[in-house]
């Protein structure tokens, strides 16, 4: 039997973080438990690997684009395995020390599945037992799929096999989901070569976005010629000679080679007996946490993904840090105010705080400003002229409440609205201030000074 102070289940971006902070410290006996590998999920199966493939695919995109520009780009082929192979290189150069730095700082590794089976106590794989005074689930999540009849009885793909299992670019590809996972996938095969198409239950794309944001990526994605079908529900699946065949609530069916399953992503809890360990979860799978991350047993957290909230690595790496302050005396309440994501299609999908409905729907007396790319120059040098800015803010007080930016460079320059929210500034101190030209942030300057005209 094994004892610790502090033991970390799952050995992603969260858990990772968490014990090596912990570890560095010092005066702590720190465990690590990882059952796959050490990197997690978004090294691994998402956002390394996808922000590669998608890079790949906008090259390709723009050579077949150059003439437009005066550049005579002859054949584009893509060499699929040369672009996942580029992709296993970046994710074995980031995470190739395995457990050594962890071990550097006293934290012992164990590569292996750990069950949680009581208050304070943990089961290997291997059989044997651990007690620790503190654990924390750091388990990630897992893909949804979706309960559509037929669905289970054919090889379809979740991120993982979207990005390692195929050896090249299928004809055809039909996606069930079009949040940031469908969206990127599906502009990923387009632009390798596939016919895609995107099935949204809902009834736009990205359904979490600003609604006129979501509206501006429409348009680029139509021009690569990626069906979008908002508003569809899918019946039936059926799966035969190698190919499958999706039966729509409106009648069409709909046939590809592959089917890429994006529907969303739920707190990954299994095998864990959370009910010996004291652990009680909400109807909806999400464990009842306080503001420092605790579950209802006061000596186990939950952070990461397994907080089935905000599916960030960056939302992570702020949560390690508050279990880590916790566990060291120095609690903090959590403070989700400020959160922004990026979608990292193109033109890239970036946001943070309260879509323009969240702002009505809280009560706010809501005022916003929006400017199209179109109307930026160098959008129109770049060539890259789908999208807009647009922010909301509270007309009474003047405070941002939040923004949305779809064009080039959006993932940089949302941080600008990052900025102005969280240190409270007027929008026409921004507005005022001096942007250079002729940059896209530009925009973001038109923008503030129409937010701040009388």
């Amino acid at each position: 039997m094994e004892r610790f102070d502090v033991f970390v289940i799952g050995g992603g971006a969260t858990g990772s973080e968490i014990a090596f902070r912990l570890g560095r410290h010092g005066g702590m006996a720190v465990g690590l438990a990882e059952r796959d590998k050490l990197g997690g999920e978004c090294n691994l199966y998402g956002c390394v690997p996808t922000k590669v493939m998608l890079r790949s695919a906008k090259i390709a995109a723009l050579a077949r684009d150059a003439d437009r520009f005066g550049v005579r780009v002859p054949a584009v082929d893509v060499d699929f395995l040369a672009v996942r192979d580029r992709a296993r290189h970046i994710i074995e150069a980031q995470s190739g020390g395995g457990a050594k730095p962890f071990e550097r700082v006293g934290v012992r590794v164990l590569m292996e599945e750990a069950r949680l089976v009581g208050p304070n106590r943990i089961e290997m794989a291997d059989g044997t037992g651990v007690e620790a005074e503190r654990i924390v689930l750091a388990t990630g999540s897992e893909s949804v799929t979706p309960p559509i009849e037929g669905i289970e009885e054919g090889p379809y793909w979740t991120n993982k096999e979207a990005i390692w299992k195929p050896e090249s670019v299928p004809p055809s590809i039909t996606i069930l989901g079009t949040g940031a996972i469908g969206i990127e996938f599906a502009q990923i095969y387009a632009r390798f070569g596939s016919r895609v198409t995107a099935i949204e239950v809902l009834p736009r794309i990205l359904p979490n976005e600003d609604e006129d944001a979501a509206a501006a990526l429409v348009p680029a994605f139509e021009e690569e010629g990626i069906r979008l079908m908002p508003g569809t529900t899918c019946d039936r699946a059926e799966y035969h000679g190698r190919r499958w065949r999706l039966h729509l609530s409106n009648g069409e069916v709909i046939e590809s080679a592959e089917l890429l399953v994006a529907a969303g992503r739920r707190a990954r809890f299994e095998p864990h007996d959370l009910d010996a360990a004291g652990v009680q979860l909400h109807d909806d799978g999400k464990p009842v946490l306080t503001d420092t991350l605790r579950t209802t047993n006061d000596h186990v957290w939950a952070a990461g993904d397994a907080t089935g909230e905000l599916l960030f690595t960056h939302v992570g790496t702020y949560e390690a840090d508050l279990v880590a302050d916790d566990i060291l005396g120095k609690p903090r309440p959590r403070d989700y105010r400020i959160v922004p994501r990026v979608t990292f299609c193109d033109p890239e999908v970036a946001s943070v705080g309260l879509t323009e409905r969240q702002a009505r729907e809280a009560g706010n007396d809501v005022r916003i400003a929006k400017v199209a790319m179109e109307d930026s120059e160098r959008a129109t040098i770049e060539g890259r002229t789908h999208g807009l800015v647009k922010l909301v803010a509270d007309a009474r007080t003047g405070e941002v409440l939040g923004g949305h930016v779809v064009g080039e460079e959006a993932g940089a320059m949302i941080h600008e609205v990052v900025a102005v929210m969280a240190s409270r500034t007027p929008a026409h101190v921004v507005g005022d201030a001096i942007h250079a030209y002729p940059t896209f942030a530009e925009a973001l300057k038109t923008a503030f000074q129409k937010l701040a005209e009388d």
